[in-house]
This record gives structure tokens, C-alpha cells and sequence, in this order.
């Protein structure tokens, strides 16, 4: 399962895995504050004490924890959890959590006083104190204390993806809290045909449609390290800086990657909405200025013409009858690309409002039978 996760599925397991350790090591030192655990077993026969075995222990517990519930997290609950409804993601997630939360701070709870009373996790001693431990107050305030790490952790990464892959960082940081300029790649991917669509499922139908598309694009931006600027509709528009687009040509891959899951899901798509959707994209790159806008809500804005190119690209893919439109620009600095995909030029671009014009191409995989 850990040799397929992308990058991003990676990096989310090991913030929480971090997240927990950090979150183990700090409860061990509230309990020494607020507790006094030494003289509480110093009546007890046979004590040994250690405060680093204990920190030793604790630190063990939330990594294996911090796996355990990080994979279920990012590579279960994310697929099989999206068209649930917020309220029963939480009572599932909940209740899922809170069991994990309990046997692991059980058995570190008995191997703890395993080592106290210098006896097995089965003898009598150890199983009595563990009773008292379950009977008491204590377990409520573990309980609590990890149900808010957890809560916390999960929340974290709940605002960075919704923020987007990176962008949180930017916004504590204060990155982009004066406008900077920044040399980006930029995609606009539009559902081909969607007027027909919508006319044809009814809105309620398409927009189930336009979720599900929209889901299926997580893996090709997860694998080709792709930033998500914003949803407009049927449309959506996809972002890179651009050393990272332009390595191994990720920024090309992405729409056949998800052009090949919408395949792959025909049966699906053909029995839930009687069609297999296609997108048709534009793509382009140059300077922008990248600016945190907005009081009420706040949110990365990107201004510049090659956004404007980018889009205007995308809108004559129908003209063409190409699904996949390139400026001349983005191809010049694409490494290797006539080896991977079929190039084809479509002409001149003339740029609405510009005086200036550009040179496009379609791009195509290499087993596609070009249509004309």
C-alpha cells in the first residue's frame, strides 16, 4: 500500500505521524506536572520508575498510532468518505478514531505498568492497576486530551486542502501578503460538452457529475504535483511554478492522466449519468503577481496575461476540434516532448484585446489516432 502513495498522500501521513509523536511527548510532560505518579507508586513494592522509558513508550504508541490512523486517514477514509455528508464523515471518523485512541493508550497504558510492577502484561498486578486505570477518572482525561489531538490534526489538514497544496504554509508565513511576481504555469480544464449535459441530467444530476469528475482529478494532481487555483463551474483551473510543470513534463501528463481515469471509469459513468465525460484544456505560462486578496474571505490571487492566454487557449480547443491546446511559449521549454506525444501546430492565436498573437499546437499521446 506505501510503495503506490503519491508525494502529497506521504507528506499528510508523516505531518500526522509528527503531529502525534510531538502531541505523546507533550501529554507525558502535563502528567508529570499535574500528576504526581512517583509518589503515587512509591507505596507500591517493586517500583521502578523511569521517565524516559515512559517518554520512550509514549513516543512508540503515537508512531505506530500516527501510521495506523494516518493510512486509513489519506489512503481509506479519503476515497470511501467524499460523498458522504459532512455530518456522518464526522460520527464515522469519530467513533473510529476514539477505539484506535483507546487500545493504543491501553496497551501502552499495560506495558507501562508492565515495567512499574517488573512483571508481564498478564499478571495480576498489572491487570489490577489496569482495571483502576479504566475505573477511574484518568482514562476520561486521556481520552479528551487525544480525541483534541486528533481533532486538531485532522483540522489542519482538512483547511490545508481546502486552502490548497501549500497554501496554508504561504498564508502563516505571510508570503503573499504583498504582491509578488512568480513565473507559473497555468491550465484551464473545461468538461466538453457541458451544456449538453446539463440540459440532458438536470442540474442536480450534472452537478453530481461535475463532483465526481472533480474527485477523480485528485490522483493526477497528487502525482504530478499540481496546485488547484480555483473551481469556476464546469471548469477548473490548475497551477504550477514552473520548474516543477515542466519536470518530466508534468504539466502535460496531468490532462492525459486524467483523461485516462475518466476512461478507465467508463462503466461507472455510463451506468450514473448514461455518458463518459471528456475535458478539453489550455495551457500556457509566463509572469504573474501572486497577491492574498479579500478581508472576509481570503484566498491567492494570481493577475497577468498569461492567465488570460491560458484561458483563451482552452476556448478554442472547439475550433480546432483538439481536446489539448499548447502555446508555443510553454513547448519551447517542455524537455523532450515531440519524444513522448504526437505535436501538431494549429496556427496563429490572435489574443482578444491584444494586438500581439501567438503561436499554438495540440499535443496529443503518442498511441492517440490523431482526428481531423
Amino acid at each position: 500500500m506505501w510503495i503506490n502513495l503519491t508525494k502529497s498522500q506521504f507528506l499528510k501521513i508523516l505531518f500526522l505521524i509528527s503531529f502525534w509523536v510531538l502531541a505523546a511527548i507533550f501529554y507525558v510532560f502535563i502528567e508529570m506536572a499535574i500528576e504526581s505518579n512517583l509518589s503515587e507508586y512509591a507505596k507500591i513494592s517493586n517500583y521502578h520508575y523511569s521517565f524516559s522509558r515512559t517518554i520512550i513508550i509514549a513516543i512508540i504508541s503515537a508512531f505506530v498510532g500516527g501510521i495506523f490512523i494516518g493510512s486509513i486517514e489519506v489512503i481509506i477514509f479519503s476515497k470511501i468518505l467524499h460523498k458522504k455528508t459532512l455530518g456522518s464523515i464526522f460520527l464515522i471518523k469519530t467513533l473510529f478514531y476514539l477505539l484506535i485512541i483507546f487500545l493504543i493508550t491501553s496497551l501502552g497504558t499495560l506495558i507501562s505498568h508492565s515495567f512499574i510492577f517488573n512483571s508481564s502484561l498478564f499478571d495480576g498486578k498489572v491487570l489490577s492497576d489496569y482495571y483502576n486505570y479504566l475505573s477511574g477518572p484518568k482514562i476520561w482525561a486521556v481520552m479528551l486530551y487525544w480525541s483534541l489531538s486528533v481533532m486538531l490534526a485532522l483540522f489542519i489538514l482538512q483547511i490545508s486542502e481546502k486552502l490548497g497544496q501549500g497554501v496554508l504554509v504561504n498564508y502563516i508565513l505571510g508570503k503573499y501578503h504583498k504582491p509578488k511576481e512568480d513565473t507559473r504555469i497555468f491550465m484551464f480544464l473545461d468538461l466538453t460538452s457541458s451544456s449538453a449535459y446539463a440540459e440532458k441530467l438536470g442540474h442536480l444530476k450534472y452537478s453530481q457529475l461535475l463532483q465526481d469528475c472533480f474527485f477523480d482529478l485528485t490522483d493526477a494532481i497528487n502525482e504530478h504535483h499540481v496546485q488547484i487555483y480555483q473551481y469556476v463551474g464546469d471548469e477548473v483551473v490548475l497551477t504550477w511554478q514552473k520548474e516543477k510543470g515542466i519536470e518530466n513534463n508534468r504539466c502535460i501528463k496531468t490532462f492525459f492522466a486524467f483523461s485516462n481515469v475518466l476512461k478507465s471509469k467508463s462503466k461507472y459513468y455510463e451506468k450514473e449519468y448514461g455518458i463518459v465525460p471528456e475535458f478539453k484544456a489550455g495551457i500556457n505560462y509566463g509572469y504573474v503577481t501572486i497577491a492574498e486578496v479579500g478581508e472576509m474571505k481570503k484566498e491567492l490571487a494570481y493577475h497577468g496575461d498569461a492567465i488570460n492566454t491560458a484561458a483563451h487557449i482552452r476556448s478554442i480547443c472547439g475550433k480546432h476540434n483538439k481536446k489539448f491546446l499548447v502555446s508555443a511559449d510553454l513547448l519551447s521549454i517542455l524537455p523532450n516532448i515531440d519524444q513522448e506525444f504526437n505535436v501538431e501546430s494549429v496556427g496563429i492565436c490572435e489574443l482578444k484585446g491584444k494586438q500581439n498573437v501567438i503561436a499554438v499546437f495540440s499535443v496529443e499521446e503518442k498511441d492517440t489516432i490523431t482526428q481531423s
